[in-house]
């Protein structure tokens, strides 16, 4: 049916909006629908389905209109279960444009953390599949404030609305929610890899910022098309004026993605651009060596979420188009992008370094970015004047500040204490959240008043500006000879030919925790006692023949080391500290 302008509801201006000029990512949408309206802008490779710019503008006006006049608009906390697909793109659009706020929380992290995530975040709507409303049913705690649904498939006996249903309306004029860049557009959730999982909130001006950031980053211009391994990632492209085609494998899980459906993905639609976890590239390149196949059209490849390894870049020399490149951007939830370094950097320049632990060359700070590196202080640190900025090649913790940081965890006062600092010579705020930035001071002046993250990770800069990476804060190790960095010291190891990866863990209490190496080999099995014994003899005199490994006795063999569930490629040190304190209890006592 037809909407008339009259039923159309009223998104009046406010004198927050007279002050300050809207902004929403969504624009982005509906200003490549204006620009090449016949272009696809999703494609889902294994059914076929596709939508032009114009077909998705005019969705998510239908389905924003259908959400306003449901009450999920305005700052209303959603959490959103929609798995990756042309759904999963028009509906979070569409809740950005209502003003709605999306709590996008990793199924991943395990049902349990999943639902203190959900009812922590206090929503008052549901926009999901069918199973997310039945989990809703099943585990109604951590849904209690839930009262408006919207179901993505078919309905059952939970009531509400169906996505069916509002994209089916016709509506021509709709105004979106007076969003400004400081408005509430989403929480997304931590994974909770390195600590409790957190609600960061982004606000509509970071999400506009980083989709401008990566796109004059890496060059990326509309037309292009992408096959993204990581949904959320795809988000960015599709607002670019990027064609994106969604390839045939478990976004959940991208540790077991099968590279021939991902390479098929590209090939069949001769894509520019691919982003993914070290986990997924891990297993296309093999894939390319043993098949021959190559990725004649692809120009750029980003891969994130975990230091990648030397030999997964090598895999890809001579395989991308004559101008293509891999890319490691650097970054956290809570500020990215942050830096990046290409293949090519890489593997002629630091690659040396990084095997005689310097730790992993990150890159330089991209345009905007401010960067720092501060002596370690557990505990808050209230403003910059309080931070002690360490000179070059001392390693420390790094901070940032930049547009594309955010300024607050959900409900979070005391993690907002811990991770963030005021800029030098900026009062405190009230209350625990960050508060807006005036819209009427100028760009460089709003980025000066934004708080500084911490981003709980330790590096330092080279005399060339590059920030090189040596682990988690918190997972150094300490002992009575000194502290340990798990990346530098890792990668001494990783020289070994048998082995796939190493972790470093600290048995024991800090500040006399005894360092020890948890060993994965190639093929992921545990090795008979006399193999077992010559590697160890092996790494032994590694470790007695650098200064950062010396000292280092204990070396356990593991038959996989266990990741985050985001990348399937950060090593989960505290569960593996866990099981290695069990099988070395002598040394702990």
């Amino acid at each position: 049916m037809t909407i008339s302008e009259a039923e159309l509801p009223v998104a009046r201006a406010t004198s927050v909006q007279a002050v300050a000029p809207r902004c929403n990512v969504s624009d982005f949408i509906f200003e490549q629908a204006k620009q090449r309206p016949e272009q696809a802008a999703v494609i889902e490779h294994a059914t076929g389905r596709r939508v032009t710019y114009a077909e998705l503008a005019k969705r998510i006006e239908n389905i924003t209109f259908g959400l306003t006049q449901l009450g999920i608009c305005n700052g209303a906390r959603t959490v959103f279960a929609i798995k990756p697909g042309i759904e999963f793109v028009e509906t979070v659009f569409a809740l950005f444009r209502a003003g709605a706020v999306p709590v996008v929380v990793d199924p991943g992290m395990g049902v349990d953390n999943m639902l203190k995530c959900i009812e922590e975040a206090q929503p008052t709507a549901l926009v999901g599949i069918p199973m997310a409303h039945m989990l809703s049913k099943l585990k109604s705690r951590a849904f209690r404030s839930v009262k408006q649904r919207v179901t993505v498939g078919r309905r059952w006996l939970w009531g509400g609305a169906s996505l069916d249903e509002l994209r089916a309306r016709n509506v021509t004029g709709a105004q979106a929610a007076p969003t400004t860049a400081e408005t509430t557009a989403a929480i997304l959730f931590t994974s909770g890899a390195t600590g409790v999982p957190k609600g960061v909130v982004f606000r509509q001006g970071v999400f506009v910022g980083q989709t401008e950031m990566i796109r004059d980053a890496y060059d990326i211009q509309p037309g292009e098309v992408d096959v993204p391994c990581f949904a959320l990632f795809a988000l960015f492209s599709v607002a670019m004026g990027v064609t994106i085609v969604l390839p045939d494998i478990d976004f959940s899980n991208p540790g077991k993605a099968s590279p021939a459906k991902v390479v098929d993905a590209i090939n069949a639609h001769h894509a520019t651009m691919s982003f993914g976890s070290p986990a997924v590239w891990k297993r296309v390149g093999p894939y390319l060596e043993q098949t021959g196949v190559t990725l004649p059209t692809i120009k750029r490849i980003l891969i994130a979420g975990a230091p990648v390894p030397f030999t997964t870049l090598a895999m890809f020399k001579g395989k991308l188009a004559p101008e293509g490149d891999l890319h490691t951007p650097y970054g956290a939830t809570e500020s990215l992008p942050f830096s990046t370094i290409s293949a090519s950097e890489i593997l002629g320049e630091t690659r040396l370094d990084t095997a005689n632990g310097a730790g992993t060359c990150v890159g330089k700070p991209l345009p905007g970015v401010n960067a720092k590196v501060i002596r370690f202080v557990d505990g808050p640190i209230a403003s910059l004047d309080d931070a002690e900025e360490l000179p070059t090649g001392e390693v420390g913790e790094i901070i940032v500040n930049s547009p594309v940081t955010t300024q607050e965890y959900f409900n979070r006062p005391e993690n907002n204490k811990l991770a963030k600092i005021r800029s030098a010579g900026v009062p405190p705020a009230q209350g625990t959240a960050a508060p807006p930035v005036p819209e009427s001071l100028g760009h460089g002046a709003r980025d000066s008043a934004r708080l500084w993250h911490r981003m709980g990770d330790a590096g330092y800069f080279d005399a060339n500006g590059r920030l090189w990476f040596c682990g988690r804060v918190n997972h150094r190790v300490e002992t009575a000879n000194g502290t340990m960095w798990p990346i530098r010291v890792e990668a001494i190891f990783n020289n070994h030919d048998a082995i796939s990866r190493c972790a470093l863990v600290g048995l024991g209490d800090r500040p006399n925790q005894v360092p020890c190496i948890v060993i994965e080999l190639h093929d992921g099995h545990i090795p008979e006692k006399d193999l077992r014994e010559r590697i160890r003899s092996e790494l032994q005199r590694m470790a007695d023949a650098h200064e950062l490994t010396r000292g280092i006795r204990y070396f356990l063999f593991h038959e996989g080391l266990p990741v985050d569930v985001r990348h399937n490629a950060k090593i989960n040190r505290e569960a593996l500290k866990h099981w290695a304190d069990t099988q070395l209890p002598e040394v702990t006592q």
